[in-house]
């Protein structure tokens, strides 16, 4: 798990999805330092992940938006990320106190995240400025 570090390479160039970016790396990292300074408390990390996961829903119907209205072509494989995602950060979170460690979600998160915004999320940037 790595501490996240917004760039000005991630962005996309529209400011409501960036500043979400932000809140979700901002998100990833209070569960990395929760993770860092050794907290082993279950429902903290519990209420983190709902959080993250409210968050991220939230993020995903305003991008998805935003691609539809630009006409974005790629947009329902997008989605299936999204979906994908959502999908799989409920799974871990449901064994949180069992087999999942929680350092194994925020793992997961933090690799998501920017690989997500640094591959999939620069194809609809490039074809909305393409576009223009």
């Amino acid at each position: 798990m790595t501490l996240l570090k917004w760039k000005d390479e991630y962005s996309v160039k529209e400011e409501t999805v960036d500043e979400q970016h932000k809140g979700l790396f901002k998100l990833s990292n209070e569960i990395y330092n929760l993770v860092e300074a050794g907290v082993d408390d279950s429902e903290h990390f519990r209420e983190l992940f709902m959080a993250l996961n409210d968050y991220s829903v939230e993020h995903f119907i305003y991008e998805e938006m935003y691609m539809r209205e630009q006409g974005y072509p790629d947009l329902d494989e997008h989605i299936q990320q999204h979906l994908d995602f959502s999908d799989k950060l409920k799974d871990l979170c449901v064994g949180i106190e069992k087999e999942t460690h929680v350092k194994d979600i925020g793992k997961f998160v933090t690799t998501w995240l920017v690989e997500h915004v640094i591959n999939e999320d620069m194809k609809y940037k490039e074809f909305v400025e393409d576009k223009n």
